[in-house]
């Protein structure tokens, strides 16, 4: 009886760290999606509402360290990530920042005020694609 207890116990034990490690970092992964959200729907409307290329590129200068940082969890997120499909899903998140990073970063040097809409528009449109959680296949 003690025996098998010990064994129970030893299988138990592994069990539940790994559930808890995956569930952390889930919870870490909702996070950085929460802050790939903000970056699509709170910061790319509120530059669009400055009106101006020069606004727009201060309003990122403000806010760039905070997407990098998104970035950079993702980036850690990626690599250690407890399966394929969610190492997959870090991964496309964080290049979709990178790729609208990159967008905004080209904002005060390519954009003029006739393309700044469409500018934002296509960096929100990186952001929103990815998140948008891929169907599962059966």
């Amino acid at each position: 009886m003690l025996i098998a207890f010990l064994v129970a116990l030893a299988v138990a034990i592994p069990l539940v760290v790994r559930s808890r490690h995956r569930r952390a970092w889930q919870d870490d992964l909702a996070s950085a999606e929460e802050e790939v959200a903000w970056f699509a729907r709170s910061l790319i409307p509120d530059l669009r509402r400055t009106g101006s290329v020069e606004a727009a590129a201060g309003g990122w200068t403000i806010a760039a360290s905070r997407v990098t940082a998104v970035e950079d969890r993702l980036t850690v997120l990626e690599a250690s990530a407890p399966d394929d499909s969610t190492q997959a899903r870090a991964a496309t998140l964080r290049d979709a920042v990178r790729s609208a990073r990159l967008r905004m970063e080209a904002l005060r040097d390519s954009s003029t005020a006739e393309t700044l809409s469409q500018d934002l528009d296509a960096a929100a449109g990186d952001l929103e694609s990815a998140l948008t959680p891929p169907t599962p296949t059966e």
